[in-house]
């Protein structure tokens, strides 16, 4: 069987494959450290911006919406409606599925999602699948992508497929790919650190004596005193005799330099992932009066390359078994819910989308979740603003009275 399917399809090179790898850890320097992803997300900034960014795509709102002629509204009664926005498979919640799909897709550069339909076609679960198990075929002559789990091949239809970054539009690479000179840094830090704490602080140092001491003693003085100061007897206290001292070798300059790393990386790991360095807890260059706009970049900029990537993906592909009217049905993440923090701001926005008849006030109600009243779903009109034309055609209407 697998040889037949490797005549029809010829397996997709991995752009993520451990001579990917070899290439850009090749070039100069640079730690030696080996990163993984339970590796990095020991770093805290990198583990904060992890778990914030899929947490902001997993809260958002999810709705299936179709057009009806000049309208648009929410599609409730699809089957797909649930999945996405109350309980993907028996197993998770819609918020623990969305944020392991960003979770994969930052770590993993791919995340393969199962839909698995009835025999009508209906939506009835969408699970994820393990990375390791998947590996994606090209049809060349078709340019078809199929994808094969095991032993069984799939139709792109029947597997979502989000990805990361991509140098071929067909499978992602995960941050950690490009990210793993920064972090390896970031982890070599700590581990220093570390031993530096276990060390007390004591770091490096040497025993003067006033006396000459053969090298068979020192040997002997090195060996007690070490092992005075380490493992369960670290915080006794030693007792230097003979004119014995200990002289700490205070840290190099190079190596305090080394020490700051910790307090840069938050920045270095913000500009991977793409995330403002406030949300992952930097408030040095933050105010109370830009935090608002920070947070209108952080939605803009972080969040709705997510909410694009993922909603074009379920577009394509969940919406060719209904019949006839797919092209008028779409998945829409709400991103405002992320602006809601600042009420004033809140406030005068929906003032504004209701003085101007933008929104009614029944829909600016809906926004915030409260239900509709009766008489408030026409939309106002300001008495001092009218069409140019109006006006024109009024005061020609009124000189022709005259």
């Amino acid at each position: 069987m697998n040889g037949l399917l490797d005549k029809v399809f010829r397996p997709l090179e991995s752009v993520s494959s451990s001579g990917f790898m070899d290439f850009f850890t090749g070039f100069g320097g640079g730690s030696k450290t080996i990163v993984t992803p339970k590796r990095a997300l020991t770093i805290p900034a990198f583990y904060n911006a992890v778990d914030q960014l899929s947490n902001d795509i997993a809260k958002l709102p999810k709705a299936v919406h179709i057009k009806e002629g000049d309208h648009r509204r929410k599609y409730i009664e699809h089957p797909l409606n649930y999945l996405i926005s109350t309980q993907p498979n028996p197993m998770m919640t819609a918020f623990d599925f969305w944020k392991l799909v960003v979770v994969l897709v930052i770590l993993k550069g791919n995340c393969y999602v199962m839909v698995n339909r009835s025999n009508s076609g209906v939506e009835e679960s969408l699970v994820i699948q393990d990375n390791d198990d998947v590996k994606i075929l090209r049809d060349e002559e078709n340019n078809l992508l199929f994808y094969k789990i095991k032993d069984k091949v799939y139709n792109s239809s029947d597997i979502l497929h989000f990805k990361g970054f991509s140098l071929n539009g067909i499978e992602g690479i995960g941050v950690i790919t490009w990210a793993a000179h920064n972090l390896g840094v970031n982890l070599d830090a700590q581990e220093y650190q570390r031993d530096i704490y276990s060390d007390r602080g004591l770091g490096y140092g040497v025993i003067e004596s006033d006396k000459a001491v053969t090298s068979g003693n020192k040997d002997i003085i090195s060996d007690a005193f070490t092992k005075k100061l380490s493992g369960k007897n670290k915080f006794k206290v030693p007792v230097l005799d003979e004119g014995l001292k200990y002289k700490p070798i205070t840290i190099t300059p190079a190596e305090a330099q080394f020490l700051e790393t910790n307090r840069n990386s938050v920045v270095e790991i913000a500009r991977w992932l793409n995330i403002a360095p406030h949300k992952i807890k930097d408030l040095s260059h933050g105010t109370y009066s830009n935090i608002e706009v920070q947070n209108i970049e952080h939605v803009q900029d972080s969040l709705i390359p997510w909410t694009y990537r993922i909603e074009q993906e379920l577009d394509r592909k969940m919406f060719l078994h209904v019949g006839g009217q797919e092209e008028n049905q779409y998945v829409k993440f709400n991103e405002k819910v992320l602006l809601r923090g600042d009420s004033r701001a809140r406030a005068e926005y929906l003032t504004k989308m209701i003085y101007t008849g933008i929104m009614t006030r029944n829909e600016a109600r809906a926004l915030e979740d409260l239900d509709p009243i009766e008489g408030l779903d026409d939309p106002l009109t300001p008495v001092n603003m009218e069409r140019m034309s109006y006006l024109l055609d009024k005061n020609k209407k009124e000189l022709e009275d005259e």
